[in-house]
């Protein structure tokens, strides 16, 4: 969602289309945008030198925010019947795009079902607003805490981007899914480390504003209650809910 063009992420949404092209990747974006015309831009980036047109754009047409989005954003991949790998990202976060085929190939080679992109902590550190660093890193040790006790590896929770080998119905958002499937279907979950940084103009608007630190504190109440309660689950809930 971008109010208009001014929106620092509308740009960086712009570079990253420039990017999945330049990588030779395909992607949807699905939109929730008041304009059209922001639309028709991310498009127009996305259009390879050849004419091939690598970045769909739609508008969002399920209701809610950033998990529905995500949601329909998968169903329609699923819908390409030559799409094995489905990766997440939002578009603000433009040097995650050139990871995506070495991602690839690690779940191909190491014959895994997800794999999850880790933060190395200089760049971190470095790149985020402090808030956001230490707010994210708090409920990364405190969920690979949890994590730790039930079998499941250390991973980077709070970063956002995922990649999956597609297997069904049970990707319908990040996280929870992500947990059932290792600990409840055996699916094999690797890591990537890399050093990902934030655009320096989103560190500027948001470090030190109170109105990001209450986003942050949402966040953290969300992890908390919804994926920690996932990572404590003492039976298998996918069973229950049959």
């Amino acid at each position: 969602f971008y109010a208009n063009k001014d929106d620092i992420r509308f740009a960086l949404a712009l570079d990253s289309c420039r990017e999945i092209v330049r990588h030779g990747l395909r992607a949807i974006i699905v939109d929730a945008s008041p304009s059209e015309d922001i639309r028709s831009s991310m498009l127009q980036q996305g259009i390879s030198e050849k004419g091939d047109h690598c970045v769909r754009v739609v508008s969002q047409t399920y209701t809610g925010k950033k998990g529905a989005a995500l949601r329909e954003g998968i169903q329609l991949a699923t819908e390409d019947a030559t799409i094995d790998i489905i990766a997440f990202q939002e578009p603000e976060k433009v040097c995650m795009v050139s990871q995506w085929p070495e991602i690839g190939r690690k779940l191909l080679t190491k014959q895994a079902a997800i794999c999850a992109p880790k933060r190395n902590d200089a760049a971190f550190r470095e790149s985020y607003p402090i808030e956001q660093y230490h707010s994210e890193q708090f409920a990364n040790l405190y969920l690979n805490g949890l994590a730790e006790k039930v079998g499941f590896p250390k991973i980077d929770w709070t970063i956002g981007p995922i990649a999956f080998l597609y297997e069904g119905d049970l990707w319908d958002m990040q996280l929870v899914p992500m947990i059932y499937a290792q600990r409840w279907l055996g699916a094999k979950v690797i890591v990537h480390d890399f050093n990902f940084m934030l655009s320096r103009d989103m560190k500027e608007e948001e470090e030190g504003v109170a109105k990001w630190s209450e986003k942050r504190l949402f966040q953290l109440n969300f992890l908390f209650e919804t994926v920690g309660k996932a990572l404590k689950e003492k039976s298998n809930p996918l069973q229950i809910r049959k």
